[in-house]
């Protein structure tokens, strides 16, 4: 079976998986990158082409997000107060406030942060920062050397850097999703390890991990589902790797029944 028709019967087929075993380990690795690649390209980098393209491009992205404001004299003015309060399935809970009419780092305490992962609270004078260490920094702007800027100064000089950004993004993305993926499938061959012997299988661990990376498919598909429609689903990663555990217990099972009865009960891709 060639390595694209293995995408489809991944999802579909339960017959199939007694082959993926047998597959040398070089095709699963080629497999598990394939699958990594299409779900990049469906789940992350089109909804952000999307998203750019409909801003008119950087630039417009740009001046969209980011609002009137001032810098001068180690105080920050901004035209509008900006709230944002979301849950990113990558960054985890996010919060970014600007108040400069209101000292709301003072009334902000690093209790009322505890919900959050990532943070950036402004006001007029002072700011707090949470990063994924989980340590709250609290500072003025006067301890700094910030010097003045404005909006239209601010843009100059980020959109000639964004592209750049993007750039370092992507290879970061795509390397966090290779390395995501096979460890991942680490997780499913753990328990397929619990399932194997719970079944009295007695498969290697080589050939669990290769079924392990047939068996994230399905989840992979409904990953990429989920990532264009604007709902939460709680716990959806736990349900991700209870979809794969399934597709390992099912496997087992058909190879099992491959054992007891040698004639080959999947498609092979052969006439």
């Amino acid at each position: 079976m060639n390595i694209f028709a293995e995408l489809v019967h991944s999802v579909y087929d339960f017959k199939s998986y007694p082959g993926y075993r047998k597959n040398r380990g070089g095709k699963a690795f080629l497999y598990g990158l394939l699958l990594s690649v299409v779900y990049l390209l469906a789940a992350v980098l089109l909804p952000a082409v999307i998203t750019v393209a409909g801003f008119g491009g950087f630039g417009g992205m740009a001046r969209e997000a980011i609002p009137n404001f001032k810098l001068e004299d180690g105080r920050l003015w901004v035209e509008e107060p900006v709230e944002i309060q979301q849950y990113d399935s990558y960054q985890g809970g996010i919060c970014f406030r600007v108040d400069t009419d209101h000292p709301i780092t003072e009334e902000i305490t690093d209790v009322d942060l505890l919900a959050f992962d990532q943070v950036l609270v402004l006001d007029a004078e002072n700011g707090i920062v949470k990063a994924e260490g989980g340590s709250v920094i609290r500072f003025s702007y006067s301890d700094f050397d910030l010097g003045e800027w404005d909006r239209e100064s601010f843009l100059q000089e980020l959109v000639p850097l964004i592209p750049v950004v993007i750039w370092v993004m992507v290879i970061i993305m795509v390397c966090a999703g290779f390395f995501g993926f096979f460890a991942g499938a680490f997780v499913v061959a753990v328990i397929g390890c619990i399932l194997s012997a719970v079944m009295g299988s007695r498969l290697k661990f080589g050939e669990l991990y290769k079924l392990a990376i047939y068996a994230r498919t399905p989840a992979m598909v409904i990953k990429i589902i989920y990532s264009w429609i604007p709902i939460v689903i709680p716990y959806f990663y736990v349900i991700s790797f209870g979809i794969s555990a399934f597709y390992m217990w099912k496997a087992m099972q058909h190879i099992k029944e491959e054992t007891q009865n040698p004639t080959p009960s999947y498609w092979t891709g052969e006439p």
